[in-house]
């Protein structure tokens, strides 16, 4: 489970390979952490990762930990790049951010059938510069 969740990443993250999507999901895919509006399936996974791609230069993922447990895969993982392209109607800032993330998949016949994420987005806002802290 360790190697699937750094494949994953890997193809999906580090090197950009989006037609390689429906390699790690199956076609009743759930993203239970799409975002209001988006498509929880296949398609929506497939045009947040177009996003972010679009949105961020420079973008990796490290993945840090792996636990497994039956068809369950949760990886502790690091996200950073720089923010050259506009993401949810925010323009490019040119700032780089690091931040970490959660995610949890449910794994059938080899691919992800669910997904679950706890992200620091705020955090990621921040370092943006797009939001900014009280008292800083």
């Amino acid at each position: 489970m360790r190697q699937f969740a750094i494949d994953r990443v890997e193809a999906l993250f580090n090197r950009g390979e989006l037609d390689r999507i429906r390699e790690f999901v199956t076609e009743d895919f759930v993203n239970h952490e799409a975002w209001e509006g988006e498509d929880p399936g296949y398609e929506g996974f497939r045009i947040r990762m177009q996003r972010l791609h679009d949105a961020f230069s420079d973008m990796h993922m490290e993945v840090l930990d792996v636990l497994a447990d039956g068809d369950m895969v949760a990886y502790r993982a690091e996200l950073s790049g720089v923010h050259t392209g506009t993401l949810l109607g925010i323009p490019p800032t040119g700032r780089p951010f690091k931040v970490q993330q959660m995610h949890m998949l449910r794994v059938r016949d080899g691919k992800s059938s669910e997904h679950w994420a706890t992200r620091d987005d705020l955090g990621m806002m921040v370092q943006l510069g797009v939001i900014n802290l009280p008292g800083a």
